[in-house]
């Protein structure tokens, strides 16, 4: 048996002052409870100046992309970014297996213990079946040409049985409304909604909007020549997404940084399962812009944070996306901050009975954040986590 103590304790939902945590010796939670306000001393407990945290959960990544950091411009914008995407895959493969094994400890280190992670191959599969972390893979598809629909479907079918054989929970899915001709975006959301749960990138970008409003801009001189007409039915992407969700499907809409508040009123009217997974730091990156987080905290949404890859971001750090938000969103508050990237991320990932809080039975880790405004519950840019050894 362990026993942890911060003068902060974060539950997954609120703080508790002088908190203590009981641990078995296998990790599960026994017993979450306070010190009171007077800290004596005890030989048993393990005390932190500090806040101790349940693991935290980063709910978009792309591991297998480890070796393209820095090597992206930044600023250059989503259709930059996709032509520079579509020229980089399949190059510095000799480099991929140890980026992807350093950043995946770097991860964990850093409190990381669970992920949503995007593959477009089998090449992260050996590295996430040995790591200390739990992965969903989503088994990602793309592809305008209608022809080969039937084709990219049977890979990412395979690519999925494959996961299963390494022991990885996997599913299949879309990449974005606007990569995909209509008889794979068909069959790669059937795939989702029999796996029960999609992951889409939604609303990434202003060329995104120009795309589906008036075929315009610079996604539209990208991909235009090969777009379905079909798509040019909706005047918003997301809707292309919504039109094929059951309600009770558990959707992640990754980035949403264009979303506007009448986006997500309609959007909450056709699902009761959405989680806004926020990427701000690659947003940043690309666009140079970022979600309005302040909109998505005052509606109270379901939020998970991811950091996206390493080719639009400079680490895959939870804690860093934290204070990017903490620092142009100070409204927010450290406790909803905190919900976003624990228990807000185990929803997402339907892990919630073992990550996000802590409660009786779970196993959701112990993060201690350091360095921190105790007083004003405020994070310092020195702010650091890390993994505690349950």
């Amino acid at each position: 048996m362990k026993k942890f103590a911060a003068h902060l304790l974060f539950t997954g939902d609120d703080f508790i002052r002088n908190g203590l945590l009981t641990l078995d010796d296998s990790g599960k939670v026994l017993e979450v409870s306070s010190l009171g306000d007077e800290i004596i001393e005890r030989q048993s407990i393990e005390f932190y100046n500090g806040i101790l945290c349940p693991g935290f959960v980063n709910a978009h990544c792309h591991l297998e992309l480890s070796h393209l950091c820095g090597l992206f411009p930044e600023g250059a914008g989503m259709s930059a970014f996709c032509r520079r995407m579509i020229s980089s895959r399949g190059n510095q493969q000799s480099e991929m297996q140890l980026k992807m094994i350093e950043y995946d400890r770097r991860m964990s280190s850093e409190g990381i213990v669970a992920v949503g992670d995007i593959s477009n191959s089998s090449a992260s599969f050996a590295i996430k079946q040995k790591s200390r972390i739990a992965y969903h893979t989503f088994v990602e598809c793309f592809g305008l040409d209608a022809s080969l629909a039937a084709s990219v479907l049977n890979n990412a079918m395979d690519l999925k049985h494959l996961a299963a054989k390494h022991a990885l929970k996997a599913s299949i899915t879309p990449h974005a409304p606007y990569s995909m001709s209509d008889a794979l975006f068909s069959a790669t959301m059937q795939g989702g909604l029999a796996d029960g749960v999609i992951s889409i990138h939604n609303q990434e970008s202003a060329d995104e909007d120009d795309l589906f409003r008036s075929k315009s801009g610079a996604m539209y001189e990208l991909f235009g020549s090969s777009l379905d007409e079909f798509i040019f039915r909706y005047e918003v992407s997301l809707h292309r997404v919504l039109e094929k969700i059951e309600p009770e499907t558990r959707l992640l809409l990754i980035h949403n940084v264009y979303t506007s508040p009448s986006d997500y009123s309609y959007a909450s009217s056709r699902s009761r399962n959405i989680s806004w997974i926020l990427c701000p730091s690659s947003n940043l990156y690309i666009e140079n812009r970022l979600p309005d987080a302040h909109f998505f905290a005052s509606v109270d949404a379901s939020v998970a944070i991811g950091t996206d890859s390493l080719a639009s971001n400079r680490s895959l750090s939870i804690m860093d996306e934290l204070k990017l938000l903490d620092l142009h969103f100070p409204s927010i508050g450290l406790r909803r901050l905190l919900r976003w990237a624990t228990s807000g991320g185990a929803a997402a990932l339907n892990l919630s009975d073992t990550f996000g809080y802590f409660k009786p039975g779970a196993r959701p880790g112990v993060v201690l954040i350091t360095d921190t405004d105790l007083v004003g519950r405020r994070l310092r840019p020195s702010s650091k986590a890390r993994l505690l050894d349950c």
